[in-house]
Parts: C-alpha cells; structure tokens; sequence
C-alpha cells in the first residue's frame, strides 16, 4: 500500500506524516500544484509503482480540486487509484455533491472524525434497545430532550464541528440543538445532553491527543486497501474494523 497525502501542512497532515515514517509506510506528499494540473497527478501516479490510497486531511477547496483531477483522471490512472479517503470538514452542498459524482470512478469514503471513540458513541446512538428502538428514540419516548456541545482549539475553522453534526444526525438532533466553543488547544470534546424536568444524562467524549486521529486515518486506509472496494460512497462503518 502507497498512500497519497493531501493536507501535509496542516495538524493532521503532519501527525499523519510523522506516524507514517515511525510505522514505514510509504507515502507520497501530494502538493496543490500536483492538483492544480491534470498532466501533473498523472505524472505523479506513474512515479509511484504500487497502487495507491489518497488521505486527504486539507480543506474543502483542496477536497474540490482532488474531486476536479479524479473527474479528468484516464482509465489507466483510475485503476492505481485504490480509494480516497477524506478526512476534510465543512464542506458545501455543491462540493459534497462533486464526491458524489467522482465516487462514481473511484471509491471515496468520507469521515468526519477517525476517532474509534466518536465511531463508538455513534454506534451507541443508533443502536437498538429491547424496545426495538434507538437510544435516542427510547430517551424521547422516556421525556428527554436532547442537544449536543461540541468544543475545540480556537484554529478550529468549522463551527459547528463535522463530528458534531455527524452525532447530532445519529440521534435525530437539529443542527440549531448544537453549541459550539472555540477555546484555548482543547483537541475536542463532544457532549451529547439528555435532559428531563426531574434528571440528566450525559454521553461524552474527549479526545486526549491528536495521534490518535493519525492512528485511525492509517487503519482505516490500510482497511480499504486490503478489501478494494468498487466505486461508489462507502459507509465508514463498514471499514473501520477488519
């Protein structure tokens, strides 16, 4: 496996690269050069003698123009491209529909956090309870209200976080039930408030340090890889466990 790096300045571009030389992984730093022109990529590509899977941790305008480069991708090319995960938030409506459309040619997962702990608070979420319901269905059922707070490092750009919003879906929150700080270097923290007239519950979940989204971007490529998917949108639920 060959993995295409797409963000490698940002903070988890970096991790990334640092955890990807302890582990040696072969990688291939992927700049907005390579993706501003279609001759580059391709070049690119057939410097690299594997197949390969393309990370990419940058922004939304990087995420467009990846989009942009597979759409104009040869058949050749697609075919060393084993998948793309993307690990980019705050995406618009016309750039989510951009991987809708390149997933057609290549495989494209999209996570909004790769944290085994946020993939288990979701799946706590959605799962069923002996009333045949979800937990979020049975609290309402029971007389709770529920709303969701979400704090991050004050570089974070997105507001509310992807993370958050991808929760908040899981238990059927409405994006205006979301609070949002931006604080110090806090790494993340998401609470999920379940509340009565006469008592509380809270689900929450702290991130201790940034490796451990290095960490679960890494497994979750390598998952992938192994199971070559066909194009189309795939579910992260299906790929973060082997």
């Amino acid at each position: 496996m060959h993995i295409g790096l797409i963000g490698t300045s940002g903070r988890l571009g970096t991790l990334a690269k640092e955890l990807f030389k302890e582990q040696s992984v072969p990688f291939t730093q992927i700049s907005r050069e390579d993706l501003k022109n279609i001759n580059n990529f391709s070049e690119l590509l057939k410097n690299i003698q594997d197949d390969i899977i393309i990370l990419d941790v940058s922004l939304p305008t990087g995420t467009t123009s990846l989009c942009n480069i597979i759409n104009d991708l040869s058949i050749e090319d697609l075919r060393k491209v084993r998948g793309v995960v993307v690990g980019t938030t705050g995406h618009d409506e016309h750039q989510k529909d951009l991987l809708y459309k390149s997933s057609k040619k290549v495989p494209i997962c999209l996570v909004s956090n790769f944290s085994k702990g946020v993939f288990l608070f979701e799946e706590l979420l959605k799962a069923k309870t002996t009333k045949g319901i979800s937990v979020a269905e049975l609290a309402r059922a029971l007389g709770f209200d529920l709303a969701m707070s979400e704090i991050h490092h004050t570089k974070k750009k997105d507001a509310p976080s992807g993370t958050a919003i991808t929760l908040a879906e899981s238990a059927h929150i409405h994006k205006n039930q979301i609070s949002s700080v931006r604080v110090g270097k806090v790494v993340g923290e998401h609470i999920l408030y379940l509340s009565s007239d006469s008592e509380a519950l809270e689900l929450k979940h702290t991130a201790h340090t940034r490796k451990l989204f290095a960490e679960g971007a890494l497994e979750l490529c390598r998952n992938i890889f192994k199971q070559a998917p066909k194009p189309g949108f795939l579910k992260k639920e299906d790929y973060f466990i082997h």
